[in-house]
């Protein structure tokens, strides 16, 4: 009878084991890295449509692209002081005027009527008070008058005592006569006294009188010329010498007080009037330097002023022309300008593009070294011209960033790149 033998059961190799171990850690590996790559959020795109970009280490020109439009650099508005008709019009648009030059009248009744009741009552009080003037000189002269007639009376009066002294003692005059002629003297001399304390009562009052006479008067001869000037803008002439570019009236058109009637240009000296990004609003001062070439040639105009107010992401600066000036501009022509913000300065470059409006420049793509993908990476920018982008932190030289619009892969975080 046969017994079955036990077979023992062979132990597996510890190198086998070994391998099933990497064999797991690899499928988890893998696994991970699927589950990974699906919860990140990724743009597929063509690298055909992309415009990848490398960051180059160079000299960085501060200065941004303007354009100015061209402007005279005084101008003087015309505006209608009264209202009135357009009656007449003596020049035309775009004619060449001196000062002083009629360039159209307007016609207003009832500012003649006014003018003309103003100058008539005017008229009466000036002759009021040249009345009164008048009459202060009559009364001074009769008072001088007075006083006259008393001290030749007060001379014959003392000559007469004088004589009857004389013919009292002889007695030859009585007493009384003598007497008489004392009092009569006493008496004249109270009154030199009296007329004499009016002469200077008078004259205190005549002097305050006339001062105030002479400022009334003044000011109603200035009321006067006011008047007539009132009257006399309906007489429109041009207040410096130029050329009209701006006339917009019809004869018979009506036009109210205030209202715009055209614009004087001087035309011997031009300034560029330019909009620039609020962006670069504290970068911007006066003195500064703009380059441009126009017909050819190079030029050269100064930051002449900054005006700070910012309207629709915007400010307006005034430049004007520095050394040679340009012969074939004209008003309104536009210009394409370099403005230089500071010297050159060695810094890290990205070139320019899309992406600084989509980002702000505060994060880029960049492609990694096989060219597969692009990740998201926050980086920090300075300064930026025409060109480039100064770069502070978060690249470094050689790196390729996609620099076209991020429009469509704003929200995504990294990019794949197809054939």
């Amino acid at each position: 009878m046969s017994m079955d033998r036990v077979i023992e059961r062979k132990k597996m190799p510890t190198w086998q084991w070994g391998l099933i171990a990497v064999a797991l850690l690899a499928a988890s590996w893998f696994a991970y890295t699927l589950l990974a790559d699906a919860s990140i959020r990724t743009y597929r795109v063509s690298a055909d449509q992309l415009i990848v970009s490398s960051v180059e280490y160079g000299a960085f020109e501060d200065e941004i692209p303007i354009r100015g439009t061209i402007q005279p650099f005084n101008s003087v508005f015309l505006d209608a002081v009264n209202g009135g008709a357009v009656e007449e019009v003596f020049v035309e648009e775009g004619s060449f005027v001196e000062a002083g030059q009629p360039l159209l009248q307007l016609s207003n009744t009832n500012l003649r009527l006014s003018a003309a009741q103003n100058d008539t009552n005017i008229t009466e009080q000036l002759n009021l008070l040249n009345n009164i003037t008048d009459g202060f000189e009559t009364t001074k002269l009769s008072t001088e008058r007075q006083i006259i007639d008393t001290e030749y009376r007060i001379i014959v009066l003392e000559r007469q005592r004088a004589r009857h002294e004389q013919l009292v003692e002889d007695g030859l005059v009585s007493i009384e006569q003598y007497d008489a002629i004392v009092d009569e003297l006493s008496y004249q001399a109270k009154v030199l006294a009296n007329h004499q304390a009016r002469q200077e009562l008078e004259n205190r009052i005549r002097e305050t009188r006339l001062i105030q006479i002479a400022t009334q008067v003044d000011k109603l001869e200035e009321n006067l010329e006011v008047s007539k000037s009132s009257f006399e803008s309906l007489l429109v002439r041009a207040p410096i010498a130029g050329q009209l570019t701006s006339l917009p009236v019809e004869i018979g058109e009506s036009k109210q007080s205030g209202q715009r009637l055209g614009q004087i240009d001087v035309i011997d000296q031009f300034k560029i009037v330019a909009q620039i990004d609020e962006f670069y609003v504290s970068r911007v001062a006066a003195d500064q330097t703009a380059s441009f070439t126009l017909s050819g040639r190079e030029y050269t105009a100064r930051l002449l002023k900054v005006y700070p107010e910012v309207t629709d992401g915007t400010f307006e600066v005034d430049l004007v022309f520095d050394g040679l000036t340009p012969s074939d501009v004209r008003r309104g022509q536009s210009l394409q300008m370099d403005l230089t913000l500071g010297s050159p300065v060695e810094s890290l470059l990205l070139p320019i593009g899309g992406f600084v409006q989509d980002t702000g420049g505060n994060w880029v793509f960049v492609v990694d070294s096989e060219g597969s993908y692009a990740n998201r990476r926050d980086i920090r920018v300075g300064r930026r011209n025409n060109r480039y982008v100064e770069v502070i932190d978060g690249l470094q030289q050689g790196d390729r960033v996609i620099t076209s619009s991020y429009r469509q892969m704003a929200d995504m975080q990294r990019v794949q790149l197809g054939q």
